[in-house]
């Protein structure tokens, strides 16, 4: 009977759940309020803990809170389950007035608090609050009833410092396992659990995860006939008027799913689900997600073909895409296909030719190769002409429709890029041509990287252009200082040069593009004071230097075919988002020709 007496008293103060003070260690005392006073006040950005390991080489400091980066507290961890009164006040008082002395002469923090395992006595306060005596400084002592209070709000907390008595009170019901005492008691007790959920149905499995959100459950048939031996579902309404969702759900239903559709739980009336007692429940949800099949693997994959017809009925052309995702429903099929990296279809095509097919493009260029780039342009143009199109499923034709051309403010339809995306693409495709490489569409482009791809192009071409302001001219010094020279270090002047194996860098790859010109009408050296302090030490050979624009003219440039005397005239760039400088035409290169 005592036995029963005194296994019921640890079994109930275990579950009361404070922390055992008198009995903890130092290291256990130490680690539970570092973590407690970390998930008090450590908040970053505007309030920071940072706790100091290794006692007494610390300036003072065992753990400081700065708030907005300035220090505004210090927590003196003192391992003093007895206090420091009576027979330890001697060598503990000694040790606490060494601990604020230091934390005062090295920080001067606005509070500076105490904190060990037990309740402060009168006479305890008293010594703490007398060493704030001449400073400004807020002195305070957490004990026992301070730091039980902040861990019943922080019951993980509590639980990581009980953990030791559980485990040995369970070992006493002879319940170790369910204490979770060693590595491996965790997956027992889930696959435990899972064996129990699994036991309930012959057809169904439930597969699960728990996290600090809640609990996810998975059904999973265990048999082929699981729908029909033994049928789950669920109903639900969304309400009217749900932005959009009820038009959603009515194509699910028409045509399957192909893309998931969320449905917030403040739109969803009447959630119900049928079936065994295990799993029927109905009541208030958060969310219920529809989620799409896979997508298809890429053998599985099925190609879609859109072919336009002219008035005669003769191809004029055809653009051949792959489906990732099939669905079926009560009014026909709907179906995600992909076209050149680029356009992301989804269709639904009724079963009854009479009715009405729908498709929903999304145009993405971003990183897509150029050369897929330049074939979606022209898919997205042929189908916005005024034509016949037929479709084919898997070599079957489940659909004809007449393509029409969309009015628009714009000089390009709707479904097209923006013009400047159309020359972009169309000035990589000419560079892979003429450079033998390939590119991919960037996702951003600065203005200047814009401006070096259409030079690049122009150059490409054998045509004449311009670079864009702010650009200089590096050069380096042979050692000779000629007349030219010398006037571009004082008043500044021409520069007309030749440049071999000219370099362009496009998308993290340099460039040859042969021999150019370059031409500028009033230039001057950056460095001329470096550089004449160089010539005057003899050592001006191999010198780097800058010939800056002293107007608001452009550098030209000017591709180098033969040894004709005559260049090309420099031609504007011609960027639609772009415009050219004004007066950039005031001066052309010398011996330019139309």
């Amino acid at each position: 009977m005592m036995n029963d007496i005194n296994w019921s008293c640890e079994f109930s103060s275990m579950f009361e759940g404070t922390v055992s003070w008198k009995t903890i260690d130092e290291n256990g005392f130490n680690r539970l309020v570092e973590s407690l006073i970390t998930r008090l006040y450590h908040h970053p950005p505007n309030s920071n803990v940072v706790v100091l390991d290794g006692r007494g080489g610390d300036g003072g400091i065992d753990i400081a809170v700065y708030t907005n980066g300035e220090l505004e507290k210090i927590f003196q961890l003192k391992y003093f389950p007895e206090g420091f009164s009576g027979g330890f006040r001697s060598t503990r008082g000694k040790q606490i007035r060494k601990s604020f002395t230091a934390a005062w002469t090295n920080h001067a923090p606005p509070q500076w608090i105490l904190v060990y395992p037990a309740n402060p006595t009168r006479g305890e306060l008293k010594f703490a609050k007398d060493l704030s005596i001449g400073k400004d400084v807020e002195i305070s002592i957490m004990g026992i009833a301070q730091l039980d209070a902040e861990l019943a709000r922080h019951q993980d907390l509590q639980s990581m410092a009980t953990r030791v008595p559980l485990v040995e009170a369970l070992k006493l019901a002879a319940q170790e396992k369910a204490a979770l005492e060693s590595p491996s008691d965790l997956a027992q007790r889930a696959a435990g659990l899972h064996s129990l959920s699994s036991g309930r149905s012959a057809y169904w499995d439930v597969d699960f995860h728990a996290t600090s959100q809640g609990i996810t459950e998975i059904l999973r048939a265990k048999h082929p006939r699981a729908a029909e031996l033994e049928p789950l579902s669920f109903t639900f309404s969304v309400k009217k008027n749900s932005f959009g969702l009820t038009k959603d759900m009515q194509r699910v239903l028409d045509y399957g799913v192909v893309k998931d559709i969320s449905i917030p739980g403040e739109f969803i009336e009447d959630f119900q689900m049928h079936g065994p007692d295990w799993f029927g429940q109905r009541g208030a949800v958060e969310r219920v997600e529809l989620i799409a099949p896979e997508p298809l693997l890429p053998a599985q994959r099925v190609p879609v073909t859109f072919e336009l017809l002219d008035e005669q009925g003769f191809s004029t052309a055809k653009h051949e895409g792959s489906i990732h995702a099939l669905g079926k429903g009560e009014k026909g099929i709907s179906f995600r296909a992909n076209f050149y990296e680029v356009v992301t279809l989804d269709a639904q095509i009724p079963s009854e030719n009479a009715s009405p097919g729908q498709f929903d493009l999304r145009i993405k260029f971003a990183h897509a190769h150029i050369s897929m780039a330049s074939k979606a342009i022209k898919f997205l143009k042929d189908i916005s002409s005024d034509m016949s199109l037929q479709v084919s499923y898997d070599g079957r034709k489940i659909m004809k429709a007449l393509t029409t051309a969309k009015e628009s403010d714009n000089e390009n339809d709707a479904l097209l890029p923006s013009r400047d995306i159309q020359l972009l693409v169309d000035d990589l495709e000419v560079l892979e041509n003429k450079l033998g490489t390939a590119f991919r569409m960037p996702s951003d482009l600065s203005h200047r990287e814009r401006i070096m791809i259409r030079i690049a192009r122009l150059l490409a071409e054998g045509r004449a252009t311009f670079f864009p302001p702010q650009t200089s001219l590096p050069i380096t010094l042979t050692g000779t200082r000629t007349d030219e020279l010398t006037t571009l270090m004082t008043s500044g002047g021409v520069i007309f040069t030749t440049h071999p194996a000219f370099p362009l860098e496009i998308q993290d790859s340099k460039f040859n593009f042969g021999t150019v010109a370059l031409y500028h009408p009033n230039v001057i050296v950056r460095e001329a004071q470096r550089v004449r302090e160089a010539f005057a030490t003899s050592s001006a050979g191999g010198v780097k230097a800058h010939l800056d624009p002293q107007t608001e003219q452009l550098f030209q440039v000017f591709p180098v075919i033969s040894d004709d005397d005559e260049f090309p005239k420099p031609v504007p760039w011609n960027l639609p988002d772009i415009p050219m400088p004004e007066n950039y035409l005031d001066t052309i290169g010398p011996n330019s020709t139309d």
